[in-house]
């Protein structure tokens, strides 16, 4: 963790949580649509649009508004509505962090494409897919294989390699992605990471069929805490502009 940005400031009670998370996430979507405006790219500008931060700040004053009352949330933990409170809470804080680390990753759109992230290098997928698709009918026609299998894996081919031929747009890389490509772009070290994680599996207990334990409380507040400190890590590093008071 970078102690310029998680010091004294971050250890904010619920209340005061609340109104920094709304004031830094003004900042984030103010410098980050000044930021965008500079850029030559027309897709970094579409990308990183008016609409996007918007819709970014009304997440994180919904989110705000949610945890400005965490601390009668705790008292009743076991109560249901209050845990759909906290479920809640943890949806809206893992689409705030997927997003803002999409948008990083959009200011270096450049860099971003010129990584080619998850693309198969040195891969003739025609040669490829067809020597596969032709193994697989062979097994398909001695018998050896059932056809309704051989259609399954022969779709499951094609897919696998349109994957990883084709250009990972980065609106659509998803939270596990992006903490992946953070890991092999060595961005983050292992405390931040373990909060992206900690985050991540706190938002996947949306997926309510299987049984899982949501982080508490407190485990909340800290990790808001940590996407407050994300999103000073961002701005911290996004390119500099000309400065728009100086004469």
């Amino acid at each position: 963790m970078n102690k310029h940005f998680w010091d004294g400031e971050m250890d904010y009670g619920w209340e005061d949580l609340s109104d920094f998370l709304i004031k830094i996430s003004k900042e984030f979507t103010e410098t980050m649509l000044k930021t965008a405006s500079y850029s030559g790219s027309s897709k970094i500008k579409e990308l990183i649009s008016e609409e996007c931060m918007e819709r970014f700040e009304k997440i994180a004053g919904i989110l705000s508004e949610t945890i400005s009352d965490g601390i009668y949330y705790q008292a009743e933990d076991d109560n249901s509505i209050q845990s759909g409170q906290k479920l809640n809470c943890w949806i809206l804080l893992g689409s705030l962090t997927e997003t803002s680390l999409q948008l990083f990753i959009s200011i270096y759109l450049d860099d971003y494409e010129k990584t080619k992230w998850q693309i198969w290098n040195d891969f003739d997928a025609d040669i490829i897919k067809t020597s596969i698709i032709e193994s697989i009918q062979e097994l398909v026609d001695t018998g050896n294989l059932k056809p309704e299998y051989g259609k399954s894996l022969k779709e499951a081919i094609k897919s696998t390699i349109k994957e990883h031929t084709k250009e990972h747009k980065i609106q659509k890389v998803m939270l596990d992605e992006l903490i992946q490509l953070y890991i092999s772009l060595e961005l983050l070290d292992e405390d931040e990471i373990f909060y992206l994680r900690t985050i991540q599996s706190n938002r996947n207990g949306i997926h309510s069929f299987e049984s899982r334990r949501i982080g508490t409380w407190y485990d909340l507040q800290y990790c808001v805490r940590f996407f407050c400190y994300l999103l000073k890590w961002i701005l911290y590093r996004l390119p500099d502009v000309p400065n728009e008071d100086c004469c």
